[in-house]
């Protein structure tokens, strides 16, 4: 499992009102030898990956979760059945977002995304 951390801080300014929005990324990274498994909802749990990916969203549920697959037809069924076996282990659809361009064509990058409001 490969594991980044990183700390973007943006300043938006909307009239004259300014604040400053820090997002912090957690990366997590599922390789297809690892999904190439016969897959029900214990065997999944007990995936380190989707473990720490899910028992960190469930320590602030108000992360969201970007899936960056590779492209393609192949590349897009993984991602919507990675997709609907989060949404079957808790985590609504809503905080789920996926996107074509992971780091190679057997990795999906699963990252963690959580902004805060920085006065």
């Amino acid at each position: 499992m490969i594991f980044s951390r990183s700390v973007i801080v943006i300043f938006i300014f909307s009239g004259l009102c300014s604040f400053k929005l820090a997002a912090q990324e957690l990366q997590f990274n599922l390789h297809a030898e690892t999904w190439d498994i016969q897959r029900h909802g214990e065997v999944l749990l007990k995936m380190p990956v989707l473990k720490v990916v899910v028992d960190q969203w469930n320590i602030n549920p108000k992360q969201r979760i970007e899936l960056r697959y590779p492209g393609g037809e192949e590349g897009e069924l993984w991602v919507e059945e990675l997709q609907d076996w989060f949404v079957s282990l808790g985590v609504p659809s809503s905080v789920l977002s996926t996107s074509a361009g992971s780091n190679a064509q057997d990795i999906i990058n699963i990252i963690l995304i959580n902004s805060v409001k920085i006065k």
